[in-house]
């Protein structure tokens, strides 16, 4: 929320559990060092590997990959992972 227009964003309610991002982070970097084009984006509270500038076939099957991968290693922690336009994004639930 922000209380004016000008003014900048705040968190409501503070997510503090981000231990799921070191677990993330690594596979997401994997993919990066052997997908060229693609890139990681460290937000507040989520991490986004992008491939819209790798070839549009080996970065969507390596997308597809990265999904599964990060399914499985992070299938007890309370996240999400989720595929969009030329993305994979995890965050909190």
């Amino acid at each position: 929320m922000r209380q004016r227009h000008d003014e900048e964003w705040e968190t409501c309610v503070p997510v503090t559990e981000f231990d799921w991002k070191q677990t993330a982070e690594p596979v997401m970097k994997l993919y990066t060092e052997t997908t060229d084009g693609s890139t990681i984006e460290t937000k507040e509270s989520a991490l986004v590997w992008h491939y819209q500038y790798a070839d549009p076939d080996f970065g969507s099957c390596q997308a597809k990959e990265l999904l599964d991968h990060l399914e499985s290693v992070l299938a007890n922690d309370p996240v999400s992972v989720k595929s969009g336009q030329h993305i994979v994004e995890v965050k909190p639930q």
